[in-house]
């Protein structure tokens, strides 16, 4: 951790003017309808307006951050201001720290800067990925709209958090590209933008993840732990075949005084004619309970940024469980600008 901080200082303390910097502006909307138990029928919009700012300076390094205005599709009208977003495909939005309460709509960014020179890059702030987390998860292919239709499955071997305040480090070794960061505080839990350090009361996490290429074989594995006492480990590969690409993944979880948890997963994605198909399957297990997903998305982009989608998702659990088994399905059009 000493190291990064002051690998992070040394970078800031090399710069003396800025020889390139770039505003990039971006927006998406989307609208869909779902549909899944006997009281779940809505339609949603969404939408958002995103701005990337880099910089190059005289010494090659590029500085970075983003920031942007959103409203997901399964936001709620009133939501709160603290927190993390998870990641929107219908707006094509990645998740990011809250910002200020807006009535349908959500301020986000500035909460994490990125240093990247060659083959190295080190990004620091308050909504920093956990490496590893997630790792070996592959059987969701849609998107989150679907999720809205009120059928669902209780375990998915994972842990209970994957993003807070601290640094991240990736780099490139040979072929493999390699990242490791370090969480002093799980979740973002301070009101503002800072990040404490040394709190005893703060949940700290650590992760890495690597991920290598061989032919038409790609592999990756993560591991993950928060406070050494909830800790993810997991690994997938990935094929080439028969014109689209099979990927099969495991995820093993270890919870003190709780069940463990695992998953098996996988999907196939290929192309019918200028469409996109994308099949996912997953089945997880917590002590004596197991649960599974079946999901599929099917989408044809129109020209002019402009697509239509359709997916279904079909979940089962065995008796005991808190969720109701059913299929939710969801069609829809994006649009980016």
């Amino acid at each position: 951790m000493k190291k990064l901080l002051l690998m992070v200082s040394a970078i800031a303390a090399g710069f003396t003017s800025v020889a390139q910097a770039e505003i990039a502006t971006s927006g998406s909307a989307g609208l869909g309808y779902v549909s899944g138990n006997t009281d779940v029928q809505d339609i949603y919009t969404g939408g958002a307006i995103s701005f990337a700012l880099s910089s190059t300076l005289d010494n090659g390094v590029t500085v970075s951050t983003s920031a942007g205005i959103r409203m997901d599709t399964n936001d709620s009208k009133n939501e709160s201001a603290t927190g993390t977003n998870s990641s929107d495909e219908n707006t094509g939005v990645a998740g990011t720290q809250k910002g200020l309460t807006s009535v349908y709509g959500l301020a986000t960014g500035f909460t994490a800067i990125t240093f990247a020179g060659g083959n190295n890059s080190v990004t620091w702030g308050q909504d920093v990925g956990l490496a590893g987390e997630g790792a070996g998860s592959v059987g969701g292919v849609a998107s989150d709209l679907v999720d809205e239709g009120g059928y669902g499955r209780d375990n998915s071997a994972a842990l209970s958090d994957d993003s807070g305040g601290g640094v991240s480090f990736s780099t490139t070794m040979g072929d493999a590209a390699v990242t490791l960061s370090y969480l002093a505080q799980v979740g973002g839990t301070e009101s503002s933008n800072e990040i404490r350090l040394g709190d005893s009361a703060d949940t700290t996490a650590s992760g890495l993840s690597v991920s290598l290429p061989m032919g038409a074989l790609a592999v990756s594995a993560g591991y993950a732990t928060i406070e050494n006492t909830d800790t993810i480990v997991g690994a997938s590969a990935a094929y080439s075949v028969g014109g689209g690409t099979v990927t099969l993944g495991y995820t093993s979880v270890t919870v003190t005084g709780a069940d463990d948890e695992s998953a098996w997963s996988g999907n196939y994605k290929t192309s019918l004619g200028s469409a996109a198909l994308a099949v996912g399957y997953s089945s997880a297990k917590k002590g004596t309970l197991t649960g599974t997903l079946l999901e599929a998305q099917i989408s044809q982009s129109l020209g002019g940024g402009a697509s239509v989608y359709a997916e279904i998702q079909t979940s089962s659990d065995t008796t005991g469980s808190a969720t109701t088994d059913g299929t939710n399905m969801a069609i829809g059009t994006k649009y980016a600008f």
